[in-house]
């Protein structure tokens, strides 16, 4: 089974179940490769800072929307503050990189192509996010995604950020 079915059938499996993670609630930390450099990276290690996990795959239309707009949302707050977590769920490397190629980021992009962080989160659709707070706590979920959908994420994020 191709991860691309594997993960639908997680998606609809963990929205039947109720298993995603819920605003409130901590965030799973893991620990991924990037798509480049040799140097893992968790989630722990962002502690302190306000995050945005989006998840995100070359088979995801909206994706090509969001990933491009989260660029300008990276610089609207200092790198001190907030920082944007990529990961990619596709099975076959190639095909997030080629993506990547045609829709370049400048924030941190991991692969996750056994989608085991995914499951972890229970993903109820695609793209997903999750912003989360300096202390490692989800504070806000969506799903999907529209260009209009940038403005309440810059008012979540500053409002986290305010909290310090």
């Amino acid at each position: 089974m191709s991860l691309r079915i594997a993960l639908a059938v997680a998606l609809v499996a963990a929205a039947s179940m109720g298993f995603a993670v819920e605003p409130g609630a901590a965030a799973p930390d893991f620990r991924l490769m990037p798509f480049a450099g040799t140097k893992s990276a968790s989630l722990s290690d962002y502690r302190g800072k306000v995050v945005l996990v989006d998840f995100w795959a070359s088979w995801c239309g909206p994706c090509r929307q969001s990933l491009p707009l989260y660029n300008n949302l990276q610089a609207d707050f200092p790198a001190e503050d907030f920082a944007i977590v990529a990961i990619g769920l596709d099975e076959d490397t190639a095909d997030a990189l080629a993506f990547l190629r045609e829709h370049p980021i400048k924030y941190t992009a991991l692969q996750n192509p056994k989608g085991d962080v995914a499951q972890a989160f229970g993903l109820k659709g695609m793209p997903s996010s999750y912003l989360i707070d300096r202390n490692g706590v989800v504070r806000y979920r969506h799903i999907g995604f529209e260009p209009r959908d940038i403005d309440a994420l810059k008012r979540e994020i500053a409002a986290l950020i305010a909290t310090h």
